[in-house]
C-alpha cells in the first residue's frame, strides 16, 4: 500500500482557508432581503477572548425587583421582646456643621436661554409631573441631585463635569458629588483626584468574575471595592472648576457583613474610627466640616466601599454613573434594595439615561427589541428611584468609515432616536434628542474637525462634552424659563388683583365717608333748631 504525505495538502488547505478568511473581512457590509449583513470579522471572538472578556447581557426581572422592594418596605416582624435594637444607618462626625444658605429663588431674565434650543420634551400627562417638580425645584434653589448613568460616551466625567459646573454656577452647590473608591482599570478623571490600595474591584458588567455573595450588592455607580485590613482610599478635590472647591461635606457608601472598624481621616490631619456593625445594609459614614481630603482605612475586619461623595453649598449636585461598554441593561444587574437604600440617604431628583451608542449598527433601521428593554430600563429606574424624574438622552451623532474609506454618517442614529423616545413617550418621561443638538452645533464632522471630538468619529472628549453640556444645560434652561414666564405673569396678575382690592377698599372708605357727611348735612337744620349741633351729634354718638 502506498504512503501518502499529507503534510503538503494541509499545508495548502490552510493557505486556502486563511485566504478565505482574509477574502470574507474584504467584503463590506450590503443589504440581503432588507437586512444589513454586516463585515465579517473573523478574529473578534479570538480578541475578546485575549482580553478576557466576559461581559453578560442582563434581562430584566421586573417581578424580582418588586418581590426585593416589597421586602425592604415590609420586614419580616419578629416578637417584640426578641427584637433587637436597630443597627445606626448612619454615623456622624461633624466638627464644624455647614452654615445654613437660603435659598435663591431665580427669575427669568436669569435663566433665558441662547441661541438654538433644543427643547426637552416631558410625556407625563400628569398634572403635575416628576419633571415639573425637578424644575420647580431649580427655580426655587432647592437641592437637587441627579444620577447621570451613562456609557464610555461620559467616562472620565466628560460631559458631566460640565453639565456640573454649569447648573451649580446658576442654582449653587459645590463639588463632585459621588466618585467610585475603586474600579477595575485604569482611567483619567480632571475633576477628581483619587488613589486607592489594597482593594479587589469588580464590575457589574463582568458578573463571572465576581463573588457570587456579592453579585446582588451593585449600585448603579457599577462599581464595589472588597477590602480587607489596610484597604484604603483617599479622595481629593481638584481646582479644575471653581465650583469643585470649598466642600464642607464628605459621604462614605459601604457595607460590613461582619463588624468591622474604620478609620476615616480629612485634610490629613483629623481621624475618627467608626466601628460598623455586620449587617446587609447600606452604611453612611456623613463628615461635616470643611474639606480637601477624604481618606478611608480598614483598620479591622473586611467592608465592602461603593465610594464617597464630597459636596458643599445648597444647589445641585451630579452624580456621574458611567460604565463602559454599557447600553442600559446594567441596571437590571444592580441590586434594587441597595439602589432604593441609597436612594434614600443621598435623594434623587432626576435620573438620566445616556445610553444607545455601543447596539447602534450602520444602516439598521428597526430597534424594535432594544426599544423595548429601554422600557423596562425605565420602569426599573422608576421603582429604585420613586422620587425622580427619568430623562432619556437621545443617541449622539455618530459617523463611521464607507468602503471609499471617507467617514459618512452610519445611516442610523434618527431611526435609533425615534425608537428611544417612543420608549420615553409610552413610559411618560422626559426626553431629550443629543443628536440633534450636535446637528446645531456642525454634527459629528464639526466635532472631529474642532477638536472636540475622536478621530473614530463615535467618541467626543472634555472639550466635546462641554458643549453637549452646554446645550443640554441651554435646554433646562428654556423649561426654568417656560416656568418662571408663566410664574412670574401669575405673581404679577395677583399682585395686581391685589392693588385693585386695595384701591377698592379704600374708594369704599371714601364712599361711605361721604355719604355720613351727607346724612349729617341733611340732618344740620333741624339740629340746629333744637340747639344740639353738628358736634354734640358726633360726641353723643362717640359716647
Amino acid at each position: 500500500m502506498k504512503n501518502t504525505d499529507y503534510s503538503r495538502r494541509l499545508v495548502w488547505l490552510t493557505l486556502v482557508v486563511c485566504l478565505g478568511a482574509v477574502s470574507l473581512g474584504l467584503i463590506p457590509s450590503f443589504e440581503l432581503f432588507g437586512m444589513t449583513i454586516p463585515k465579517v470579522d473573523m478574529l473578534s471572538s479570538l480578541r475578546d477572548e485575549a482580553r478576557g472578556e466576559d461581559v453578560v447581557e442582563y434581562e430584566a426581572d421586573i417581578a424580582r425587583l418588586e418581590e426585593e422592594l416589597a421586602a425592604l418596605a415590609s420586614p419580616v416582624e419578629e416578637a417584640v421582646d426578641t427584637m433587637p435594637e436597630p443597627l445606626p444607618v448612619r454615623y456622624e462626625w461633624i466638627i464644624e456643621a455647614e452654615e445654613e444658605v437660603e435659598h435663591v429663588a431665580l427669575r427669568s431674565l436669569d435663566v433665558r436661554p441662547e441661541g438654538v434650543v433644543v427643547p426637552i420634551e416631558d410625556f407625563d400627562t400628569l398634572a403635575f409631573t416628576r419633571y415639573q417638580r425637578l424644575i420647580e425645584r431649580l427655580a426655587a434653589g432647592e437641592d437637587v441631585r441627579i444620577a447621570f448613568m451613562g456609557d464610555s460616551f461620559v467616562e472620565g466625567d466628560i460631559l458631566t463635569c460640565d453639565l456640573r459646573d454649569a447648573l451649580q454656577s446658576l442654582v449653587g452647590g459645590r463639588g463632585v458629588g459621588f466618585v467610585a473608591c475603586d474600579i477595575p482599570f485604569a482611567t483619567v478623571r480632571k475633576s477628581v483626584k483619587r488613589s486607592s490600595s489594597g482593594w479587589t474591584a469588580y464590575s457589574v458588567m463582568k458578573p463571572k468574575s465576581t463573588p457570587e455573595a456579592l453579585r446582588d450588592r451593585f449600585f448603579i455607580s457599577g462599581y464595589i471595592a472588597d477590602g480587607g485590613v489596610g484597604a484604603t482610599t483617599c479622595w481629593e478635590t481638584t481646582s479644575q472648576y471653581a465650583t469643585l472647591e470649598g466642600c464642607t461635606r464628605g459621604r462614605v457608601l459601604l457595607y460590613s457583613r461582619d463588624t468591622s472598624r474604620v478609620e476615616v481621616v480629612v485634610n490629613d490631619t483629623l481621624r475618627q474610627e467608626f466601628e460598623i456593625a455586620g449587617d446587609g445594609s447600606v452604611r453612611e459614614i456623613y463628615v461635616e466640616m470643611p474639606m480637601s481630603s477624604l481618606r478611608l482605612r480598614v483598620l479591622d475586619g473586611s467592608v465592602l466601599c461603593y465610594g464617597a461623595s464630597l459636596e458643599g453649598g445648597r444647589g445641585v449636585m451630579v452624580d456621574n454613573y458611567s460604565v463602559r461598554s454599557n447600553n442600559g441593561h446594567a441596571i437590571f444587574g444592580t441590586g434594587a434594595t441597595v439602589n432604593r437604600q441609597i436612594d434614600e440617604m443621598l435623594g434623587y431628583d432626576l435620573v438620566v439615561l445616556q445610553y444607545g451608542l455601543n447596539i447602534m449598527q450602520q444602516g439598521q433601521r428597526g430597534y424594535s427589541r432594544y426599544r423595548d428593554q429601554l422600557r423596562d430600563m425605565i420602569a426599573y429606574a422608576e421603582r429604585c428611584f420613586p422620587d425622580a424624574a427619568i430623562l432619556v438622552m437621545g443617541v449622539s451623532d455618530r459617523w463611521v468609515k464607507g468602503d471609499s474609506g471617507s467617514y459618512e454618517p452610519i445611516g442610523s442614529v434618527d431611526a435609533l432616536t425615534s425608537y428611544q423616545r417612543a420608549a420615553a413617550d409610552s413610559t411618560k418621561v422626559a426626553f431629550w434628542n443629543t443628536s440633534q443638538a450636535m446637528e446645531a452645533l456642525g454634527g459629528m464632522p464639526a466635532f472631529v474637525s474642532n477638536g472636540w471630538a475622536a478621530k473614530d468619529y463615535t467618541h467626543i472628549n472634555f472639550a466635546g462634552g462641554k458643549r453637549v453640556a452646554g446645550a443640554l444645560v441651554m435646554a433646562l434652561r428654556q423649561s426654568l424659563y417656560d416656568y418662571l414666564v408663566v410664574c412670574e405673569a401669575e405673581a404679577a396678575r395677583r399682585e395686581e388683583e391685589a392693588r385693585k382690592r386695595e384701591a377698592e377698599a379704600r374708594q369704599r372708605e371714601v364712599e361711605a365717608q361721604q355719604r355720613l357727611e351727607e346724612q349729617i348735612n341733611g340732618i344740620r337744620p333741624m339740629l340746629d333748631s333744637v340747639d344740639i349741633g353738628v358736634d354734640g351729634v358726633l360726641s353723643k354718638v362717640e359716647e
